[in-house]
């Protein structure tokens, strides 16, 4: 039952009731008035005719006596209406009976064009006054009354009808309403089958946006565009875990091989400190790979927050040639352009271009060239590390940041740096671009420089 709460089927009937309510009793409320107004208008109307009638008696008639006997015989017939005549010297006329008309005399209606509404001996009664002079020379007050208890029993019943009608409507809308929304609600629930029937082993299964409702049409894209991003997102990861468990199988199995054949027979002191120290490069490699994947790992959930320093971009490459420049005697290299300032975090940028550079360095031929550039582009600065060799085949430039990628046979390193490079500057706000030429290959690193 608590679910019906937050039920759009049973919020949507409820509405539409509740308009059809409002809508029927504005109606109603419409109808009375005017029903009403219009009674009120043919009372008053019928007791302007009976006024215009008792004048035209009292101007002819010469005694009292003659004017009651008159309006006597005018009145004969007329069992709703009541009649009273005051004159100076008292009554000179009661209509029906003096006793019936005594209340409308005390009522004490003062003349007027609008007809009063009164309340004699539980009956509703319209009744219109008027001074009127007779032929003898005298004054009178004459009063017409009308009982309108047929037209209150009509306006009463109306009413009535009116609220068996609202009712009625309310309860029609709310059943037709309820069945409506749930046959536009279908679309919905079809929906919600399709997705349901999506697991991680069919990612690739879409909801088809053809006949979607366009209300419904925008929620259809939105949800499979997200299923396009986990069916990207749950392949990266499985490629993920299969090149880290390839990646740390490797020196694992290397680990254990050398164990098991040292273990295989006795040997002399120095044979296991041969061995201890291949097993600690070991180590290191995968310390070295874990310690990546924890960074990787903190910039993919965007935890990589640089530190915002002022770092001298020229400074650094000049510090990073410095250190690099032992595993490149056999290159020509060489450091240029203007000094920049970058906002970032220094360990976090050296870390960077020193990937990008030793990257260069390993992959130049004998002999060959490494240039590193430091230049302003509009508001960036740009780090440009390049090296002469074999240009980066085309088909690899798409994959070629991703992790654990290494080109052509170069199984040295751990395929991480491109990686780790590119995630150190986009967070720090910038972006990183490779080209390719006739035996050339450059890395591009694009800071803001604010």
């Amino acid at each position: 039952m608590g679910n019906w709460r937050y039920s759009i089927t049973l919020r949507l009937s409820l509405a539409f009731a509740l308009l059809a309510t409002l809508a029927f009793a504005a109606l109603g409320v419409y109808f009375s008035r005017a029903a009403d107004a219009h009674m009120a208008e043919l009372d008053a109307h019928d007791l302007f005719g009976k006024l215009a009638l008792i004048g035209h008696v009292v101007a002819r008639e010469k005694t009292a006596d003659a004017l009651a006997a008159r309006l006597g015989d005018a009145l004969i017939g007329e069992n709703r209406v009541m009649v009273t005549v005051d004159g100076e010297k008292g009554a000179v006329f009661k209509w029906p009976t003096p006793e019936l008309a005594e209340p409308l005399a005390a009522a004490r209606v003062a003349p007027g064009r609008t007809p009063a509404r009164l309340a004699l001996g539980g009956t509703e009664y319209r009744a219109l006054a008027a001074e009127m002079e007779t032929a003898w020379g005298d004054a009178v007050h004459v009063v017409v009354a009308r009982d309108i208890r047929h037209h209150t029993e009509f306006l009463d019943q109306l009413q009535r009808d009116f609220r068996y009608a609202i009712l009625f409507a309310a309860l029609l809308t709310a059943v037709v309403g309820t069945l409506i929304v749930r046959r536009g609600m279908l679309p919905v629930r079809g929906i919600a089958s399709a997705a349901g029937r999506i697991s991680a082993g069919q990612l690739a299964a879409r909801i088809p946006e053809q006949e979607v409702p366009p209300e419904l049409a925008e929620l259809v894209h939105a949800f499979n565009a997200m299923l396009g991003r986990l069916e990207e997102s749950f392949k990266r990861l499985s490629d993920f875990s299969a090149d880290l468990a390839h990646e740390l199988r490797t020196p694992i199995h290397g680990l254990r091989m050398q164990t098991e054949v040292s273990l295989s027979k006795l040997r002399d002191v120095d044979a296991y400190r041969d061995l201890l120290a291949s097993n600690l490069e070991e180590y290191e490699r995968l310390s070295r790979i874990i310690a990546d994947m924890l960074f990787l790992a903190k910039a993919d959930h965007g935890l990589l927050v640089p530190h915002r320093d002022s770092v001298a971009l020229k400074a650094l490459c000049a510090g990073l040639f410095e250190y690099y420049g032992m595993l490149a005697e056999h290159l020509t290299m060489t450091l240029d352009g203007e000094e920049l300032i970058v906002p970032g975090d220094r360990l976090m940028l050296q870390r960077a271009i020193g990937n990008l550079l030793l990257n260069a360095i390993q992959h130049a031929p004998e002999n060959g060239s490494v240039s590193l550039r430091v230049e302003a582009r509009g508001d960036m600065a740009a780090v440009a590390i390049g090296n002469s060799g074999k240009p980066i085949p085309t088909a690899a430039l798409e994959r070629i940041f991703d992790r654990f990628v290494r080109l052509g046979d170069d199984q040295e390193g751990s395929g991480l740096g491109l990686a780790i490079a590119r995630s150190v500057v986009v967070a720090h706000g910038g972006m990183i671009e490779v080209r390719t030429a006739a035996r050339m290959n450059e890395f591009v690193i694009l800071l803001p420089s604010r």
